[in-house]
Formats: structure tokens, C-alpha cells, sequence
């Protein structure tokens, strides 16, 4: 969910965001082939361009040397990285070493391994005690009100704070509206002088004829400053709980959103041939009423 949630943040030409903090712990190894072992620290993240660790520290002659050691690093592509760690004498001869694939770890519960592992070079029975996990940050705001789809002749009043992130799931029961319930991400990039909109997805829209619509959202900036200011996500197709999962953006200096207000129409062809649009629903929001400086996910 946040790796694509960071595909739709991600802003151009920017550094890839990180997605993920990996936390290593060494305990201890036991039956190292030598007396004396150096220990290197986790070598870094290999894949990535995580940071690379190596914190040297000198334990007294054991071939079962405690650490107690702690490392982390910020992981950008977990499903294809590899922590590469290695133990070495006090001559830079490695001891032994360790590559473990991430992905072990997100196929593992609590997205963490805790034990034993063998170390490669070393002796047959050469091994490390450690710690892995990966801890990903989901923010679930404080819900503030109750928002809807309202019909479309009147502009809808709610707007309130969603918990979820990708993929959509069903809404609060107290989120529920007449036409149903949309999931936008909404906030201002003042670096770049841009509105940025996610527009993520609808759940329980109501059908206004006996075939299922092909819904799609347009999103028009007012007062209009004509065409230019109108988007819309591709069409779903014979749904009532489309995912879109769309990016938009608006070039808007801070003065110019505080004096917008956001539009967001529900609509769906009548048929394959015909250029007439039903309108399922429409959300309308006064941009200066909503907190657009920490992007959160609304519902």
C-alpha cells in the first residue's frame, strides 16, 4: 500500500521516497572460526542507495562475541532489497557473512525475523543472533465530520478525515451518504506552487438506471478559469465501487487556493455511442476551509 501510495506522491524529479525503516539488532555470534572478531556492522542495504553503516568495535578474544548493537536504515524498494552484513577479524579477513532478501520480511508476521541465522564463510556451525524488522508509518487521522455525495442540483457540506489508505475499503458508517462516499487526498505543495489532488476512489454510489455504470470523476477548480482547470480519471467499468487512484495537479500561487473552491463530479456515460453524461453525484469544497498543508486522506 505505500510503495503505491508513494508512486502517486512522488513528486518529479525527485529523490525516490522512502518507504519503509528497517531496524537491525545484533545480540551476539557463536563458534567463529578465529579468537579475535571485529565487528563490521550491517554493510548497508544492497539495491538502494540506503546509507551504509559500519561502526567497528573490538570485542575480547571469544569466538562467541556479544554486540548488543542497534542499526537502521531507510528502505526505498523493500521487495527487492538485501541487508548485506558481515563479522571480521581485527585484519579485515571476514568471519563469516549474511545476506538476508527483505522480502523474507514482508512475508513474515509482524514484518520481522528473530533468531539465529547462519553465517556464510565461516564454519559449520558458525551463526548470528539478531533482530530484523521493517516498520512502516500509516497515519489514521482523528475523524472531524460526516461527509457525502450529495445530489447533484446542491453542493455537499461534509468533508471529513478517512482512515484508510490504499486499496479503498468500505467507509464508516457514519461517512455514508443519499449517493454515496468518495476518498480524496488534497494538500498544497508550496515549494512548487502547486494544489495537488489523489483521487482515490468511490464506494456505494447508487445506480440511476438498471445497468451499472461506468463511473469517472471530472474535478473542476472554481471560479473557472475555463478548460484548463478540468480533470478527469479514466472511466471504471460496471461498477458501483470504482478505484481510480489518479494524480492531478494545478499550478496555484498560495493566494489563489485560498479564493478556489474544488468541484468534483461523479459521472458516467449513458451508452458506448452517445456524448450525454449522467451525473451520479457531486462534492463541492471551499478550499479555503480545509487544512491543505499536511496532505491527509479524506473520505
Amino acid at each position: 500500500q505505500v510503495l503505491h501510495i508513494n508512486t502517486l506522491l512522488q513528486p518529479p524529479h525527485n529523490p525516490q521516497l522512502s518507504a519503509a525503516l528497517l531496524s537491525v539488532f545484533v545480540d551476539r555470534a557463536a563458534d567463529l572460526p578465529v579468537r579475535r572478531a571485529l565487528w563490521g556492522g550491517p554493510q548497508g542495504v544492497r539495491g538502494g542507495l540506503s546509507p551504509s553503516l559500519s561502526c567497528p568495535q573490538t570485542c575480547a578474544p571469544s569466538t562467541d562475541p556479544v554486540w548488543d548493537e542497534g542499526f537502521s536504515f531507510l528502505i526505498k524498494r523493500p521487495q527487492s532489497e538485501a541487508l548485506e552484513l558481515q563479522v571480521k577479524d581485527e585484519g579485515g579477513q571476514s568471519l563469516g557473512a549474511l545476506s538476508l532478501p527483505l522480502p523474507q520480511l514482508l512475508a513474515s508476521e509482524g514484518l520481522a525475523l528473530d533468531g539465529w541465522f547462519p553465517l556464510a564463510g565461516g564454519g559449520p556451525s558458525t551463526q548470528i543472533l539478531l533482530r530484523v524488522q521493517l516498520g512502516v508509518s500509516v497515519s489514521l487521522p482523528t475523524p472531524l465530520g460526516t461527509p457525502w455525495l450529495s445530489p447533484s442540483t446542491a453542493g455537499g457540506p461534509g468533508w471529513g478525515w478517512g482512515t484508510d489508505l490504499l486499496p479503498c475499503s468500505s467507509p464508516p458508517e457514519a461517512a455514508e451518504g443519499p449517493l454515496g462516499v468518495l476518498q480524496l487526498t488534497l494538500w498544497y505543495h508550496r515549494d512548487q506552487q502547486k494544489l495537488v489532488a489523489i483521487a482515490h476512489c468511490c464506494r456505494k454510489l447508487r445506480p440511476l438506471s438498471k445497468e451499472l455504470p461506468d463511473p469517472y470523476l471530472s474535478l473542476l477548480l472554481q471560479p473557472d478559469r475555463g478548460r484548463s482547470t478540468k480533470r478527469k480519471t479514466d472511466p471504471q467499468k460496471k461498477t458501483l465501487n470504482p478505484d481510480f487512484n489518479e494524480r492531478f495537479e494545478w499550478d496555484l500561487t498560495p493566494e489563489e487556493v485560498s479564493r478556489c473552491s474544488l468541484e468534483v463530479q461523479v459521472k458516467s456515460r449513458v451508452s458506448f455511442v452517445s456524448r450525454e453524461k449522467e451525473v451520479l453525484g457531486k462534492l463541492h469544497l471551499d478550499l479555503a476551509q480545509v487544512d491543505l498543508s499536511n496532505g491527509g486522506t479524506h473520505w
